[in-house]
């Protein structure tokens, strides 16, 4: 998504800096990263602002796996400093949203970065725990202990999952066993 909030062709961008996550995460605070952003990404005004754009990006993207794939690894060098301001800048940042791709159908990584880029600071947190799949399909999973509650931001994924994303949900309760101790040997 860097190529299309950080085009040259919005208004609304200009330059900011911010610490490079690379030097912080190795204890070396101070060297800067200067790129272009706009001064709403994230908001839901930047979505609205950005609508028409953002449709044209998206709907540009092939829905083929491989092709999906080519375009990750091309834009990944690309996308750096934008990934570095977002905190994704780790290599294991990198495989995991390559390992998600593996996963997901394109149609739904898709459905998901629309969902995500109307409204990024709203909607990044409450994501569930968990994306359970096997070969015959997935489903995403918060899990929770007996006590344990719903966040707010748990609450509003669930409720944008239920209007816009449609993907597959499952509450996952955990309820606690008894132990029983009998002549030194655990029992469940």
């Amino acid at each position: 998504m860097w190529i299309l909030i950080q085009h040259p062709s919005d208004p609304r961008n200009r330059i900011v800096g911010f610490g490079n996550r690379h030097s912080f995460d190795s204890g070396e605070p101070g060297v800067q990263i200067w790129t272009t952003l706009p001064e709403d990404f994230g908001s839901p005004g930047y979505g609205e602002r950005r609508a028409a754009e953002i449709e044209v990006h998206l709907t540009s993207i092939s829905v083929q796996k491989d092709d999906l794939f080519w375009l990750f690894d091309y834009w990944t060098s690309h996308s750096e400093d934008f990934r570095q301001y977002l905190w994704a800048h780790r290599s294991e940042d990198v495989q995991k949203a390559r390992e998600i791709l593996s996963i997901l159908p394109p149609a739904t990584v898709l459905r998901i970065l629309r969902y995500l880029v109307t409204d990024y600071w709203g909607r990044f947190v409450g994501w569930p725990d968990l994306l359970v799949h096997n070969e015959k399909g997935f489903f995403f999973a918060e899990v929770k202990s007996s006590s344990d509650k719903l966040s707010e931001d748990q609450k509003n994924w669930i409720r944008g999952n239920d209007a816009e994303l449609e993907l597959p949900f499952a509450m996952v309760k955990i309820h606690k066993k008894a132990v029983i101790v009998v002549s030194g040997e655990k029992e469940l």
